[in-house]
């Protein structure tokens, strides 16, 4: 192992945090992915469930709202 390296066990523990890759984000966020999954089932909800496109709209205007309010309070910090 080289100088400075940390052993790393491949196996998490269940209910473990562990912290790691580029921000820290842990083993189910670390990959940008994610975001494709999210814009993918947000356009398949909107397209097969019409009657919900109002609910869809609003929580996702909400959302928006909510997480631009939580990034500049934690941008100010």
């Amino acid at each position: 192992m080289a100088k400075g390296a940390r052993k790393r066990d491949s196996d998490a523990k269940p209910g473990a945090v562990v912290p790691f890759g580029y921000s820290g984000a842990g083993i189910l966020t670390e990959h940008p992915v994610g975001i494709v999954v999210a814009v993918g089932v947000m356009a398949i909800g909107l397209e097969a469930l019409p009657e919900a496109r109002w609910f869809f709209a609003g929580t996702l205007a909400l959302g928006a709202v909510w997480g631009a309010a939580l990034w500049l309070r934690h941008r100010a910090r």
